[in-house]
């Protein structure tokens, strides 16, 4: 039966986007570029990017690899701003130390399993080592990285790495 409606669902929400779309003349959409007041970051996928690659755990984060090169989609999909259900997330600060960007992560240092005949059970996952890259334009100043974490509305710092 949930099957069922699931599937109804998702295709009355296709067709309403199909009839939507088809009475809205088409745009191009505008490149959006940093915006610090708003916490707005996306370099266009087709230009050259400073892509930052970091490992870490909850315990705090370190820099691998810094490269200069197109950003490949896994790169951009974490640019994108702090929300209530981010568990952790990048504070990005330049060499004056101001703060240019907060970025949210979701929980990438817990990963989330769950398994048939054990929907009773306490535990469905567990923490990991996490490996991921962010993308940021070349004329963006970005000196230090700080992992937080968020409980709530509050922040807290964990860990604050420089990037050379």
């Amino acid at each position: 039966m949930g099957y069922k409606l699931g599937k109804m669902v998702k295709i009355f929400y296709i067709f309403g986007i199909l009839i939507l779309t088809s009475f809205t003349e088409a745009r191009p959409l505008p490149d959006i570029s940093i915006n610090p007041q708003h916490n707005v970051v996306n370099p266009p996928i087709e230009d050259i990017a400073k892509i930052y690659t970091i490992s870490g755990t909850k315990d705090g984060i370190s820099l691998k690899k810094k490269t200069i090169a197109k950003p490949q989609f896994s790169s951009l999909k974490n640019l994108r701003l702090l929300t209530p259900r981010d568990k952790y997330a990048l504070k990005v600060l330049d060499k004056a130390k101001k703060e240019s960007i907060l970025l949210g992560l979701g929980d990438p240092f817990y990963v989330h399993a769950q398994h048939i005949d054990y929907e009773g059970s306490r535990y469905f996952g567990g923490n990991v080592d996490a490996q991921f890259e962010i993308a940021f334009p070349l004329n963006m100043d970005v000196s230090y990285i700080i992992l937080m974490s968020q409980d709530g509305k509050i922040l807290r710092e964990i860990n604050e790495i420089e990037v050379k």
